[in-house]
């Protein structure tokens, strides 16, 4: 592919594979997101029992944080609903994005 044509293919989550993101303990990931710049870190806790939070800030400034998260939490980051699937104490919060399909699956509705 041309480096051109790959410049003008902007993902919006470059990190995500086949529909999961694993968000890495205190490491920054980088989103632009009607045309501005989004940051998003996960941290993980131990006490009382492992659980993740998700900060979003927008151009350094915080917009949104999530806490308490364990498997079967759902964020929206940047427009997108996101599932946690796993919480791994310093290590990792994994995500699955949330689509119709497996909103029906799991009985999820717009608004929970």
């Amino acid at each position: 592919m041309p480096h051109n044509a790959r410049k003008e293919q902007q993902v919006k989550y470059p990190f995500e594979f086949d529909g999961r993101w694993v968000l890495r303990y205190h490491v920054p990931y980088d989103v632009q997101h009607d045309g501005r710049s989004h940051s998003i870190v996960a941290t993980i806790f131990r006490e009382p029992s492992v659980h993740g939070r998700i900060q979003v800030s927008q151009e350094g400034r915080p917009l949104a944080e999530y806490d308490e998260l364990t498997p079967g939490s759902v964020v929206e980051i940047t427009g997108d609903t996101w599932r946690v699937t796993e919480v791994e104490y310093r290590t990792h919060v994994v995500l699955e994005r949330v689509t119709d399909s497996n909103e029906e699956a799991t009985g999820a509705q717009a608004g929970e």
